[in-house]
């Protein structure tokens, strides 16, 4: 016959009242936080212009579609808008692996709205300087950013990279320099790259066949932009900082913002993944222990905004990730100038934790107090 051992089981002392008060006063907490909400100044003061930066991106979509089509044929499959932004799989003028699926989600002309809000969170202003640093592997994104500087009447020094990776702008004839040129002869922005390198591995195209090297070359020709021609990765990054300071010898920079994760602007692996996406103002200590563009303008006290992790930043900002279809202007969080107090929020947490402590602390040492009272008496309970 089978014998069971009988556990006493003991409440944790706190009473039902201070249970149902504790649970009152979480969802009071909780209320307060969802609807004591503020406003975001940045949005507010930057609403119209972040509009504005999205018809000018909108209508330089509209410019590129064509002409993309009368190059190669636009597969809707990859490019489900038919936008042209999205490239192919591999050509002779691909320098690496790229995802698709981010590429996709950067066709929505919402992200230069995107664009003026990091800038305007960066603290710039009409007339401000911005140093630019672009690849053709997010030709949305390059044209989200020189969409937003427009609207917002600042001047910006680009320095290009004219290869891609896949997806990109990498239908020969037709890379980013060849899009920026279409747009400026379209009349949609003014913008274009000062100077423009190989792109790729070591900056100089590494890997490409002759071929596409040639190509790439012709595009820059092309544009009518300097060539920038390194002998190796310390001479790449070397000749943007020196490109930069150049132009800055009369004022300084408000900020820089790069696309992309080219190893020249935020060094090569074990290095890029310390610079963040979106704003940064500064990094860990290892993000400077080899030279890189972004490290140099961190290193001067000026933000930098990078576009990479860029399904991450849809999600951060209220866009939708690979829209299937053209997204309108002014849809997306990001124009939202209502948000979460977080301060508060963090205040009534603590005060919800404090209470909470309080009031179980008080029921055991009331608790331990009984139970000191009725020692010696009575069966003692088997634990």
């Amino acid at each position: 016959m089978s014998s069971f051992t009988k556990i006493y089981w003991r409440s944790s002392g706190v009473p039902t009242w201070g249970l149902i008060f504790l649970i009152i006063v979480a969802v009071i907490v909780m209320v307060a936080a969802e609807n004591m909400k503020q406003r975001d100044p940045v949005v507010e003061e930057n609403y119209a212009t972040m509009v504005n930066a999205a018809k000018i991106m909108r209508d330089g979509m509209e410019v590129l579609r064509p002409l993309r089509a009368q190059i190669a044929p636009i597969n809707p499959e990859f490019d489900p808008q038919r936008s042209g932004l999205i490239g192919l799989e591999n050509s002779v003028v691909t320098t690496n692996q790229g995802g698709r699926e981010a590429k996709q989600t950067t066709v929505n002309p919402n992200w230069a709205a995107v664009a003026v809000k990091l800038l305007a969170d960066a603290g710039v202003q009409s007339g401000d300087l911005v140093a630019v640093t672009v690849s053709g592997s997010f030709p949305a994104l390059n044209l989200a950013v020189y969409s937003a500087l427009e609207a917002m009447e600042a001047d910006a020094v680009i320095v290009a990279s004219a290869s891609s990776s896949q997806w990109g702008a990498n239908v020969p004839n037709f890379l980013w320099l060849d899009m920026e040129r279409e747009l400026r002869e379209a009349g949609v922005m003014s913008l274009h790259a000062e100077y423009s390198s190989i792109g790729g591995i070591e900056d100089r195209g590494i890997g490409i066949a002759e071929e596409g090297l040639q190509s790439i070359r012709n595009s820059i020709s092309r544009a009518n932009v300097e060539f920038i021609d390194p002998a190796n990765y310390q001479e790449a990054v070397a000749d943007r900082i020196a490109i930069f300071r150049e132009y800055s010898a009369e004022r300084n920079y408000a900020a820089y913002i790069n696309v992309g994760g080219g190893a020249t602007v935020v060094g090569p692996p074990g290095i890029d993944d310390m610079f963040r996406s979106g704003l940064q103002k500064d990094a860990p200590a290892r993000a400077f222990a080899v030279e890189t563009v972004m490290g140099y303008f961190l290193k001067e006290d000026i933000p930098g905004i990078h576009f990479i992790g860029i399904k991450n930043m849809a999600e951060r900002h209220g866009l939708p990730l690979m829209p299937p279809e053209i997204v309108p202007v002014g849809n997306g969080g990001v124009y939202s100038a209502t948000t979460y107090n977080r301060w508060l929020a963090l205040v009534l947490a603590i005060g919800l934790f404090g209470l909470t402590w309080l009031i179980v602390r008080s029921a055991r040492i009331t608790s331990l107090w009984q139970r000191s009272g009725r020692s010696g008496k009575g069966t003692k309970p088997m634990v």
